[in-house]
Formats: structure tokens, C-alpha cells, sequence
């Protein structure tokens, strides 16, 4: 290969001693390796009589011959090059389960279409369980509400979430343009566990702002709490992105807070000694597709920034069509 390069160097420049610096070697070399590459084939391909330097009517044919097979070896050699470089094994995620188990899933199987030689791993387990699991390096990161800098974690925050009201599409409150927690007050509402964070901030909203609701039954996953509300007629509080898919196929309704709800989501990861974290290159791939598609959401104009409500996307009867791209990066956060 280095003499077919040799070759044509010598050609395209029209001279053995532009070729020879090029390839790191003296004139006479670089003539004596063409020569004896003219002496394997039995043909001359260059002619050297002329100036500048000529092809015999075989060195054409070589030459157009050596250009292809350069070529073809190039681009052989980069995508081998790119599949050795690229990250790949398997990334352990452990995330609370109001992180909503579905979109998740969707989040997987976006990334593994990109990212095929990397699996991902899913856990649901409950905050101080994935704090744990995380500083044990028994996963590699955990998605949690509410992150906060505890010894020897690190944070890397992904985005508020709008919680919103979600009822069915047949209830009163449905058609509302928005609800406060005193249009709560003696309706029965299924709510995520007090011992959730998420669960104790829901509560606290309430008690804040003069809602009574009461609080018939508490689960720690988003979608039970969906089917519960779907199926009993109660109502609940949730990211309101959660409830998306359920808001366009009109099972469910979706309605903004008055005064507003957000809660924070993020990634926490192990750190080592004297470094700032400890992804492996599969893993950091992952939380780089993650916060990347997440802040592009948030760009402004988008339409899943936080200056927008993700509510507005839908009448509160559950007409209008969802934006996919927006519905799956909800599952990032």
C-alpha cells in the first residue's frame, strides 16, 4: 500500500523528489521503489524521458486502478476505525418510578436505534434505594426528582417538569383553562406515596395554597396512578408530560395548576477521587444523548421550553395531536 501511495504521489505531482518529501524519504528511494514495482509487473508505467514526468499508456491504466483501490482502502479502514472508537457495552440505569416506566423504555429504544452496540439497562427502585445503588457502583447513574448533592454523588441537572392536574376526559374539572389546589378540596385523588419526594412536595403544595383533596389511595408509580384515575374517575397531580399519550388518545385530560408546579429531574453519578465523575465511554454517551436532546427541548421556540406549558399542546378534552419528538425527550427527564 505505502509503495501504491508512493506511486501515486509521483504521478499527481509530476515528480519523484515532491513525492519522496511527502513520503519521508530520499529521491532515489522513492524511484527505486517504483522501479521495482515496474520490475513485479513487467511494464514500465512512467516515462521518464519526458518533462514533466508521463504515464506509458499501462501506467494509465495503473494509476486509474491504484486510485480506486486507495480509495476503496480509505474508506474501508475509516469504518473500521469508527466501530473500534465507538463506545460500546452496557449502561445500568436506575430511576425512581414516577419517571414513568413507558417513556423510558421509549427513551431505550430511541437510542438503541442510534447507538446499537450499547444496551441499556432499566431499574425502578425508590430514591434512597438508587442513591445507594449508585454509590455502591452497582448502576452507573439514577434518574431522580429532586436531586441534591449528597457525599460522594454528583449532579447533572436535566429539567423542570410542569406537573399538571389529570383527570378523565368525561370530568368536570376537564374543561377548565386551569385549576388551584381549592378547586381540589373534598375530591377524592389518588397521589404519588408521601415517602417519595415528589409526594411530600405535592402535599405541601396543597397544604401552601389551601387544597384539601382527599387522598383515597397513594402509589409510587406514575402509570399505575394513571390507570387508577382512568379507571375510578379520581383525580391526580403528574409531570404533565406524562399523561401525553393518554391525552391524545382521550382516556385522559390534562390541566394546568394555578399557581404552578414544577419539579426538578436530574442524573446522579458515583465520583472518584480527585476526578469529576466516573462514566465509563458507553455511559457517557448515554447521559450526553440525554442531556443533549433534553436542552434542545428547552432551547427557546421549542416547543417543550420551560417558558411553555406542556399542557398547552392539548385542549383539556383531549383533542389536538401530540409532538412525538417532544413526548419521547419528556422520558429524559
Amino acid at each position: 500500500m505505502q509503495t501504491i501511495r508512493l506511486f501515486v504521489d509521483v504521478v499527481r505531482r509530476h515528480s519523484f523528489s515532491q513525492a519522496a518529501a511527502l513520503h519521508g524519504v530520499s529521491q532515489s528511494a522513492a524511484s527505486q521503489r517504483v522501479h521495482q514495482l515496474e520490475k513485479t509487473l513487467g511494464v514500465t508505467l512512467i516515462d521518464r524521458s519526458q518533462r514533466p514526468l508521463g504515464l506509458t499508456e499501462a501506467g494509465e491504466r495503473f494509476f486509474i486502478g491504484c486510485e480506486d483501490i486507495l480509495d476503496r482502502y480509505d474508506r474501508l479502514e475509516q469504518s473500521i476505525t469508527r466501530q473500534r472508537d465507538q463506545p460500546a457495552g452496557t449502561v445500568r440505569v436506575a430511576a425512581i418510578y414516577s419517571a414513568g416506566i413507558e417513556l423510558l423504555h421509549d427513551v431505550r429504544e430511541r437510542f438503541a436505534v442510534e447507538h446499537p452496540q450499547i444496551d441499556i439497562e432499566l431499574i425502578y427502585e425508590h430514591p434512597a434505594t438508587i442513591n445507594e445503588m449508585v454509590r455502591d457502583a452497582q448502576v452507573d447513574l439514577g434518574i431522580v426528582s429532586y436531586p441534591d448533592h449528597w457525599k460522594g454523588l454528583g449532579v447533572i441537572p436535566l429539567r423542570d417538569e410542569a406537573m399538571a392536574l389529570a383527570c378523565r376526559a368525561d370530568h368536570a374539572l376537564a374543561g377548565r383553562s386551569s385549576v388551584s389546589p381549592a378547586d381540589l378540596s373534598d375530591r377524592p385523588m389518588i397521589c404519588l406515596e408521601s415517602g417519595l419526594p415528589i409526594g411530600r412536595k405535592i402535599r405541601q403544595y396543597l397544604r401552601d395554597h389551601g387544597g384539601t383533596p382527599r387522598i383515597i389511595e397513594s402509589f409510587d408509580n406514575i402509570d399505575t396512578i394513571k390507570g387508577a384515575v382512568a379507571a375510578t374517575g379520581h383525580v391526580a397531580i403528574l409531570p404533565a408530560r406524562t399523561v401525553l399519550r393518554e391525552v391524545a388518545a382521550g382516556v385522559l385530560a390534562c390541566v394546568p395548576l394555578d399557581p404552578p408546579l414544577a419539579r426538578p429531574m436530574g442524573i446522579i453519578y458515583r465520583k472518584r477521587a480527585g476526578k469529576q465523575e466516573a462514566f465509563s465511554p458507553a455511559a457517557r454517551t448515554f447521559v450526553d444523548d440525554l442531556v443533549k436532546r433534553t436542552a434542545a427541548e428547552a432551547a427557546p421556540g421549542s416547543s417543550g421550553s420551560k417558558a411553555s406549558d406542556p399542557t398547552e399542546s392539548f385542549h383539556p378534552s383531549g383533542t389536538g395531536t401530540p409532538n412525538a419528538a417532544n413526548f419521547h425527550t419528556a422520558a429524559a427527564s
